[in-house]
């Protein structure tokens, strides 16, 4: 039987003392002591400095390493004191983990769903909010594995699952406090939620205001109170709400997780780590949880486990995204749900197609900027030359055109498109005509024909644009030809601020008569006879349902971004949707003389990712959507859809 080799650990000015007659002749002892963490010997053993670590970290690392190679480590005071609690530590989460797995395979007796019911009632939770039976399932989840990400689809109804979670928590004395941090526009439907299943035995208050006023609100806050803040008020206001964690058993919610993805830099994510680890109770939201790459689980699983029990070392976690993302992924489970959209029992959407004829100087218009394609990728010698001609020359002016030629007369920040300025005086000439001509857009004609049937069986309906120039031509339009309730919704449109997504720099406050995106909706949603909401995604793709009251879309354009399309369908197509009631999704595709445009191309590749795009975002499985950070390039396409784009202005077809 091997002797146990045992050494002592104590803790001594700056650093840690590792000493015992069993390191002596030891090589990788020495390796590990003296080159990897930069210790020197003495008395028998190695001082080693803590450097960027704090003790504790340090003797932890310490400890791990003898324990992996065959020592038995002691230690008195703190070092032991340590020690114990980082073991007791980790035993917990093992056995957290453990009964998580179980409870997800079925491997555990059931869940006794019974407390939960009964703890619920006890609070006064709503008999009229009843839970859908994959809600429970989240909530025995939740209550199993108690720092979780619930990843369901958009639509599924997290912010009813959570606030049920939180809810038990609070009865069982677990917190008394809950906090959630999220983009603004969450905010709404947090106080409705709250208000809809236990009324005013929590109160929900939105953070805002000056500094001072938000220092009062803190002072103010009371148990069973629900603080609503945005990233940038949580980064600002950190101090101050470590402070608040210390009188309060807090149960953190970070609501669209996926805004704190940023692996590097940035002052979310740090900040809310920091949050996280005072918290009792720690729950992430998103439907969407991996936009980019699988590296976006980082910073959320890190909310979940701060301690980095489930990613360990930054570089560590992107090298294991790379070499074995299932791994990865297998290895989160048991602390994430998820529920597909199949699970929610929603009848079908149905899709319908209009063909709206280009006439008149929009016809010039549109086939002019074609010709000005051709000529580009003419000079270009080879096919990689021509594809990146046709990239520079940004694909997206094909769609405005398609949709709106106003479209060319502004700058647009959000693709980054500069007015439109070009050689071709004949182009130029056109674009300075149309605004004067009174002409208005073929597919804002088809799409007023419409809207009018829709009105017409008393219905509303969301018009959805990419381009602001044409949102707010199209409601002009629609206010002159139908004179029927008409709302607007767009980056302008304040959700307390405009730049939500800026690292610094806490929300302006917004002037107590000024419309806001979710005040303007809920004036839609109240309107009792039809009324039209016109809309962009890029503004209405998160935190926002409108199936309570509408149940119609008409796209007057649509970029090649799938994902984008898909989740704005779910605004009108989620969880509490009558079964009664069909979806109905209108797009409008542009001909020119009875030829398809870019719209055809769109359809088509559209189409033809739908299926693997429905399965990211709305199946199952824990998966990246790979979409790129920067809008534009999801919009113009990938490189397939840049050589179709390619094929039929050579005239070789779609």
């Amino acid at each position: 039987m091997a002797e146990t080799k045992k050494v002592a650990l104590e803790f001594i000015d700056e650093g840690v003392f590792v000493h015992g007659t069993a390191l002596a002749g030891d090589r990788r002892a020495r390796l590990f002591f003296r080159s990897i963490l930069g210790g020197d010997g003495r008395d028998g053993g190695y001082f080693c400095p803590r450097r960027r670590l704090t003790n504790s970290a340090l003797v932890l690392k310490i400890y791990d390493w003898l324990l992996a190679n065959g020592y038995e480590a002691e230690g008195a005071g703190e070092v032991n004191t340590t020690v114990s609690s980082e073991l007791e530590r980790r035993l917990s989460f093992a056995r957290t983990r453990e009964a998580a797995q179980k409870q997800k395979t079925g491997e555990a007796a059931g869940f006794d769903f019974s407390r939960v019911d009964s703890a619920m009632r006890s609070f006064g939770w709503s008999n009229e909010r009843k839970l859908r039976q994959h809600q429970r399932v989240g909530v025995a989840h939740a209550l199993t594995a108690i720092n979780v990400g619930n990843f369901s689809v958009p639509g599924a109804g997290k912010t009813t699952t959570t606030l049920a979670t939180a809810v038990t928590h609070l009865q069982a004395a677990t917190i008394d406090l809950i906090v959630v941090v999220g983009p603004l526009a969450c905010f709404d439907p947090w106080e409705k939620e709250t208000q809809a299943a236990v009324g005013s035995l929590i109160r929900a208050r939105r953070v805002r205001g000056t500094g001072r006023q938000r220092q009062f609100l803190y002072q103010q806050t009371r148990a069973k109170d629900l603080l609503l803040l945005s990233y940038p008020t949580a980064a600002a206001d950190q101090l101050m709400l470590l402070d608040l964690f210390k009188r309060h058993n807090v149960m953190l919610i970070i609501d669209e997780s996926h805004r704190v993805k940023r692996f590097k830099g940035g002052v979310w994510a740090p900040a809310l780590v920091e949050l996280a680890k005072r918290a009792t109770v720690r729950m992430v939201l998103s439907g969407t949880p991996m936009p980019q790459s699988g590296k976006d689980l980082y910073t959320q699983l890190n909310i979940l486990w701060p301690d980095g029990q489930l990613t360990g070392t930054r570089d560590a976690f992107a090298a294991r995204i790379d070499s074995d993302f299932d791994e990865v992924v297998r290895n989160v489970m048991p602390f994430v749900s998820r529920t597909p959209k199949a699970a929610l029992g929603l009848p079908p959407y149905q899709i319908h197609h209009h063909s709206a004829e280009l006439t008149g100087i929009q016809a010039e218009i549109y086939e002019l900027i074609e010709n000005r394609f051709r000529q580009k990728i003419a000079d270009a010698a080879t096919w990689k030359d021509k594809i990146d001609s046709l990239r520079r020359g940004r694909p997206i002016r094909l769609l405005q055109a398609a949709a709106n030629p106003l479209t060319f007369s502004s700058k647009d920040k959000y693709f980054r498109l500069p007015r439109m300025e070009d050689s071709s005086p004949t182009l130029m000439e056109r674009l300075a005509g149309y605004g004067e001509s009174g002409e208005q857009p073929a597919k804002s004609l088809v799409a007023i024909d419409l809207i009018k049937s829709i009105a017409e069986r008393g219905e509303k309906v969301v018009c959805w644009s990419n381009f602001v120039p044409n949102l707010d031509h199209f409601r002009i339009l629609v206010s002159d030809a139908l004179g029927i309730p008409c709302y607007q919704v767009d980056g302008r449109v304040p959700a307390g601020r405009d730049a939500l997504h800026a690292d610094t720099n806490l929300e302006a406050e917004v002037p107590g008569d000024a419309d806001t995106r979710e005040s303007v909706i809920e004036k839609f949603l109240r309107e009792q006879g039809p009324a039209v909401l016109i809309t962009n995604p890029a503004s209405c793709s998160e935190s926002i349902s409108l199936h309570s009251s509408c149940h119609n879309a008409i796209y007057l354009d649509r970029t090649y971004d799938c994902a984008m399309f898909l989740q704005s369908i779910d605004r009108i197509h989620r969880l509490g949707l009558p079964s009664n009631v069909t979806v109905n999704v209108h797009i409008i595709d542009a001909v020119v003389d009875g030829r398809d445009t870019v719209d055809a191309l769109v359809q088509a590749s559209l189409a033809t990712k739908a299926r693997r795009m429905q399965q990211l975002l709305e199946g199952a499985e824990l998966l990246p959507i790979n979409l790129s950070e920067d809008p534009a390039v999801d919009a113009e396409g990938t490189e397939a859809d840049l050589e179709s784009l390619l094929r039929y202005l050579l005239g070789q077809g779609k």
